[in-house]
């Protein structure tokens, strides 16, 4: 139902209908009026926000001695200015993280629910070198390396540097996340081994990454060609490091050796390598695999002059 006629409310369409002449003189008068009020309620002052940030490149040189004076340190300081300035962070840390509160779920309702299947700490170490994939392709969007074509810098030192901050952000957070699982399965004695395979599947997972994929990830994604050999080349070590970690079993070899290592000190330390039984051997393989990935991954990083040497910088 109409209440009000809403030519009462359009003084344009009241005046089409009527034509009374005094509608316009009264309208027009109104409506500067209108105007003339709402411009004088909005201040003429305005305030322009100023933000200023302190310092923070020469503090962050002065934190990385460890990696020398030359163009390595020069550049992981600068990305690392650039994370913390831009703000991504905190999101590239819940990117990475956020996997990885999933996987320590799956680890506790399958020891939860008793699965049949042994899966253990080690079963679970390979994947946190996989999803620095995700952190990796973070790092390289974050900004846009075009301007450095200018530099005297060459594109295989700027991806070695992000794969420098890569492990100073993550490495901490692997740690923790691997101390919590072995808590939670109550394997702390196998936490060593576990460290380990970690280390070695980030280190082959992120050379892997920035020998094919360069400064572009993002971008390499749609690359079938490049797509078919990153899986060839990741599926097969975390299929075999997965496979293996079952003749671990029950994770006695750990325990034991933790009561030898408590009672006879670093004589023990060697103890489990030598037994012949499966566990024994199956460790040998792990080990023997991570190893191989070690290699693998500073090859790569030897390789990217090869690759990527004459490249110019792009995003």
């Amino acid at each position: 139902m109409q209440i009000v006629d809403i030519k009462f409310l359009i003084p344009g369409m009241l005046y089409q209908y009527s034509h009374q002449h005094w509608i316009p003189l009264v309208t027009i008068p109104f409506s500067f009026l209108l105007a003339y009020i709402g411009a004088h309620l909005v201040p003429d002052d305005f305030e322009i926000q100023v933000t200023s940030k302190s310092e923070l490149f020469t503090p962050i040189w002065e934190k990385l001695p460890f990696l020398g004076n030359g163009m390595l340190r020069l550049l992981v300081a600068k990305d690392l200015v650039d994370l913390w300035r831009s703000n991504t962070l905190v999101k590239m840390l819940i990117s990475y993280t956020v996997p990885l509160l999933f996987l320590l779920l799956l680890a506790w309702l399958v020891d939860f629910a008793s699965f049949p299947i042994p899966f253990n700490l080690l079963s679970y170490a390979p994947f946190l070198g996989f999803f620095g994939f995700q952190f990796y392709s973070w790092l390289n969007g974050m900004d846009s390396p075009d301007y450095l074509n200018g530099f005297p810098v060459a594109l295989p030192q700027l991806l070695r540097a992000k794969i420098v901050v890569y492990f100073l952000i993550t490495t901490w957070i692997s740690v923790i996340f691997l101390f919590v699982m072995a808590m939670v399965l109550d394997q702390l004695w196998a936490l060593p081994a576990a460290l380990i395979v970690m280390i070695a599947n980030s280190i082959y997972i992120v050379s892997l990454t920035a020998l094919l994929m360069g400064p572009r990830p993002n971008k390499a994604i749609f690359d079938i060609s490049i797509m078919a050999w990153f899986y060839i080349g990741t599926i097969i070590p975390l299929l075999a490091l997965f496979l293996i970690s079952f003749t671990q079993g029950d994770m006695t070899i750990y325990e034991n050796w933790g009561q030898m290592v408590s009672e006879e000190g670093l004589n023990a330390t060697t103890s489990v390598l030598v037994e012949e039984n499966a566990a024994g051997k199956g460790l040998r393989g792990i080990l023997g695999v991570s190893a191989g990935l070690i290699i693998l991954g500073i090859a790569f990083l030897m390789m990217l002059n090869r690759r990527w040497g004459r490249r110019p910088f792009e995003n």
